[in-house]
């Protein structure tokens, strides 16, 4: 009889085969175990790594782009005049140089208004827009008024087409900057 302990003698293979007191007995990694666990604790390959930081560098650009976007300063607002200036005031824009043709009509937080003088009362301008709308400009004496070279609130006349560059105030009241009368069409 054979003990249990020793190797037997498989029939089919004529290998000899472990007991299972010698699989239990036997140690389950030849070599250095801690070598063994730092190797399976790093899941991540080196390409892995890089393509994850190339995805949060998108990501983190994308957002970015995103805020500017959403939240960023415009241009400041320019003197009127320019080519582009010309274009945008045709077109019923606030004449800033470039040729921005935003639109005028005294809108909250807008950076002009176009249109005709309706009337001049004091140190306030009333000018029609081409949308119809009435505007109230209000002037100091820091506002600029120009009529081919400079001049002052009397030299504008209904009828004339004027630009004004300004801030609307919360009531709608555009603070007039500088008022640009055009030369008649």
């Amino acid at each position: 009889m054979s003990s249990s302990t020793e190797p037997s003698l498989s029939r089919e293979s004529g290998v000899l085969e472990p007991t299972a007191e010698q699989i239990v007995a036997s140690p389950a990694v030849d070599g250095d175990l801690n070598a063994e666990m730092r190797r399976a604790a790093k899941p991540f390959s080196r390409t892995t790594l890089v393509l994850a930081g190339l995805v949060v560098f998108a990501i983190a650009f994308g957002g970015g782009a995103w805020t500017h976007a959403a939240f960023g300063s415009s241009a400041p607002a320019r003197q009127a005049g320019g080519t582009g200036g010309t274009q945008a005031r045709a077109q019923g824009g606030t004449g800033q140089t470039g040729g921005t043709g935003q639109q005028g009509g005294g809108s909250r937080g807008g950076r002009g208004t176009t249109g005709t003088v309706d009337h001049v009362d004091g140190t306030t301008v009333y000018v029609k827009t081409a949308q119809g709308t009435d505007v109230k400009v209000s002037t100091s004496d820091s506002t600029t008024v120009g009529v081919t070279q400079p001049g002052k609130l009397a030299d504008l006349k209904p009828g004339a087409t004027v630009v004004v560059q300004g801030q609307a105030g919360d009531d709608g009241t555009v603070t007039a900057q500088a008022i640009t009368q055009q030369a008649g069409r």
